[in-house]
């Protein structure tokens, strides 16, 4: 059968994707609510049965950069992005999972969301009084666990956000790279907030060296890519201009949000 195309569309950055229809149609029902027309850069995924099975998930392969190429190689897969020609190739043994792909599509599309000003950032986005916080940290941390406890609040996404400019500053856009509650897709950017789990609600200041440091550290990515560390700098150092950051000590219950509201009120 021939292979089929599909445009998947996160908060305006679209990427086209061409590959069989038996692996579309996973991708296709789990992001249907994501469908665009958009161009974008080309992603092409490839059966490919000289390639031996795999051996483990895809995601265990590591973004390695040389030439201006990313590749992402390991048994059962040979991936390839090429920012500057705007196209993606990976090559993958027919056993390969629906996760392996949508693996390396998130790769591609966060490179291309850093092409077009906006940056992928693993964090948890809770919408507040109209406003999103993006919380995050380490794995562990309790992204999921706050964003769980966010009771009656929409969840743009709990792993996985995209910010990008708006015409009156920084948002926080859902993507489909994780768990999601409701159906709203953006708000503004209100703060940043490096959780921390913790016997009472408060928040501290974050002293921005050591702010940035975390920061570029969940910009998955883009962050493994020496050729891009001084732009991402700047891309940060832009965003920290008109969004806060601080720690948040938090305890298991909805509580810290009145210590949120307290402090931005």
């Amino acid at each position: 059968m021939k292979d089929e195309h599909w445009t998947l569309d996160i908060g305006g950055v679209c990427l086209n994707l061409t590959l069989p229809p038996a692996w579309l149609e996973p991708l296709e029902r789990a992001w249907a609510s994501w469908a665009g027309s958009d161009a974008g850069w080309a992603v092409r995924l490839v059966q490919d049965e000289t390639l031996p099975a795999p051996r483990g998930p895809y995601f265990e392969a590591r973004p390695h950069f040389a030439g201006g190429r990313c590749a992402l190689k390991t048994t059962g897969f040979a991936g390839e992005i090429i920012p500057r020609e705007g196209r993606a190739l990976l090559k993958v043994h027919p056993d390969a999972m629906a996760g392996d792909l949508s693996y390396f599509v998130r790769t591609a599309f966060a490179l291309y969301a850093f092409e077009q000003g906006a940056l992928l950032f693993h964090a948890a986005g809770v919408v507040h009084r109209g406003a999103a916080y993006a919380l995050f940290g380490q794995s562990g941390s309790g992204k999921t666990t706050a964003a769980r406890l966010s009771t009656g609040k929409p969840v743009l996404n709990d792993d996985l956000l995209l910010l990008r400019p708006g015409e009156a500053g920084w948002e926080a856009w859902a993507t489909p790279f994780g768990r999601r509650r409701g159906e709203l897709r953006s708000a503004p950017l209100r703060a940043f907030l490096r959780l921390l789990q913790a016997a009472e609600d408060r928040l501290e200041p974050f002293a921005r060296g050591a702010a940035l440091g975390e920061l570029l550290a969940n910009s998955p990515v883009v962050n493994a890519d020496p050729e891009r560390s001084p732009a991402l700098l700047n891309r940060w150092e832009e965003i920290l201009q008109s969004v806060p950051v601080h720690r948040l000590h938090f305890r298991k219950a909805n509580t810290f949000w009145e210590v949120i509201d307290a402090h931005f009120a």
